[in-house]
This record gives C-alpha cells, sequence and structure tokens, in this order.
C-alpha cells in the first residue's frame, strides 16, 4: 500500500520492493568481479589511480600547470569520473544483456542498471579513504564542508543511475549506440573539470559547464576537496537540478517505452 501511494512520485524507480532481489544481485556482482582476484579492490582502483599520476606527470611537472594540491584534485576527479562512465557504459548493455529475464519473468526494467550503479557504488565509496588520505598526506585543507560529500555522492549516484537506465533503453532501438557511446564518454570526459580547475576555462566559454550535467558536481567536489570550502550556491543548485531532471526523464521513458521495450527486445 505505502510503495503504491509513492508510485505516482517514481520512488518505485528505486526498487524498493525489490530490496531483496537487488541485495543478492549486488552481492553476485561484486562476487563475479573480484573472483580468483589475489588482490580484488585493488586492481579496479589501479587504473584510475595510475592515470591519475599520468596526468599529475603531464600538466604539473612537464607543463608545470599551477592548480593547488593537484594531485589530490586530479585523484578527486578521476576516480569520480570513473564510477560515472562506468555506470554509463555498462547500463548501455544491462537492458538488452538480460533480455531472458526481462521477457519471461515480470521483474522491473530498471533493476539491471539500477544493480550495476549500485554495483560501481560500493568500489566509489571503498575509493574515497584514498582521497581523503591523499589530503591529509599533502596537507590540502580539511573543513566542515565535508558534510556535504554524500550530497554530492547521492546527485552523482542519481545522474549516473538515471543517464544509464535512458542509454540502456535506447540501446534496445538504437544498436549503433555501442560504437557512439565511447565518443561521447570521451568528448564528455575533456568537457567536465575532472583534469582542469574551472578557473582555467576562458570566461567566455564557461557557460558550456552549465550545459553540462555532471560539470557542477565536480565543481563542487574539487572545492570540497581543494580548498576545505564551501560550494557555491549556484553550482550546488544547477547539480541539483541536473540531477532531477534526468531522474525525472528516466521515469517518463520508463513509464511510456516498458511494454514496447519488453516486446521488441
Amino acid at each position: 500500500m505505502e510503495l503504491a501511494f509513492f508510485k505516482p512520485l517514481g520512488i518505485d524507480f528505486f526498487c524498493l520492493g525489490k530490496k531483496f532481489l537487488v541485495f543478492n544481485l549486488v552481492s553476485r556482482n561484486l562476487k563475479i568481479k573480484y573472483r580468483r582476484s589475489i588482490l580484488g579492490l585493488f586492481w579496479t582502483l589501479l587504473a584510475p589511480i595510475a592515470m591519475a599520476f599520468v596526468y599529475y606527470f603531464v600538466f604539473q611537472v612537464i607543463l608545470n600547470i599551477q592548480v593547488p594540491h593537484y594531485l589530490v584534485f586530479i585523484l578527486s576527479g578521476i576516480l569520480l569520473w570513473t564510477f560515472f562512465s562506468q555506470t554509463l557504459m555498462e547500463g548501455l548493455e544491462s537492458v538488452v544483456g538480460n533480455w531472458g529475464l526481462i521477457s519471461k519473468v515480470p521483474i522491473p526494467l530498471q533493476i539491471f542498471p539500477y544493480v550495476g550503479t549500485l554495483t560501481n557504488l560500493v568500489t566509489l565509496l571503498l575509493s574515497l579513504p584514498i582521497i581523503i588520505g591523499a589530503a591529509i598526506i599533502f596537507k590540502t585543507p580539511i573543513g566542515a564542508s565535508m558534510v556535504l560529500i554524500p550530497f554530492y555522492f547521492f546527485l552523482l549516484f542519481i545522474m549516473a543511475y538515471s543517464l544509464s537506465f535512458i542509454a540502456g533503453v535506447a540501446f534496445v532501438y538504437f544498436r549503433d549506440l555501442r560504437h557512439l557511446m565511447g565518443i561521447v564518454m570521451q568528448l564528455w570526459f575533456y568537457s567536465t573539470p575532472v583534469i582542469y580547475d574551472e578557473n582555467m576555462i576562458p570566461p567566455q566559454y564557461r557557460w558550456v559547464i552549465f550545459l553540462n550535467p555532471v560539470g557542477h558536481i565536480f565543481t563542487g567536489m574539487h572545492t570540497i576537496f581543494i580548498n576545505g570550502g564551501w560550494p557555491s550556491l549556484k553550482h550546488a543548485s544547477m547539480a541539483t537540478i541536473w540531477a532531477i531532471v534526468a531522474l525525472y526523464a528516466a521515469i517518463l521513458m520508463k513509464k511510456y517505452f516498458f511494454k514496447e521495450v519488453v516486446e521488441r527486445i
């Protein structure tokens, strides 16, 4: 009864009535991901950490870009982006890849992108001590604004989950997305302040950040980790608005395309 009451608000989009199934699927994903791996989670974190050191060497050491505490800046950006991009790439084929279950069992269409996002979120949360540890080692200012980290993680989760669901449904209709998605994510990476500071962008081009659904999240997180300060109300508001827009778009897509997607798979 309670879940039925909240369905118009899209609460069922988060599979609250399937908690046991979600928990088991996330557990299965984590076991498969790290099965027969001696170092387990370390391998998942090694690639983004190694990439962060490469960017640090190129931009800070060779090109001498003047960004305070640049290694921490890079780490916080790369680890967040890895979560976001990996979730979208996996979500792209999450619906088609589970067509057998979706077509035969009455299971929510969104559960597979949701489980994939939760699985990657576990890895992101486990990487948080690395960022905080680096901030402490390199004496980066740590302030009370760190209480906002869960808020920005939540917004990034909403964005990743919503967009991965949209991509998964779109892939049912347009299989060329498999090839297009890699190009889109590469362009998106360089248009997002992941490895550079927002202030490095010429003023006349900063409007790109406002049109970037995740740009404000990264800017806010950099402010927290690098300056120990509070993100501006402008960035926090825009990040929230973009997350709501993405979530609403995903809910509408589920509402109007569910039956057609099941039949078309």
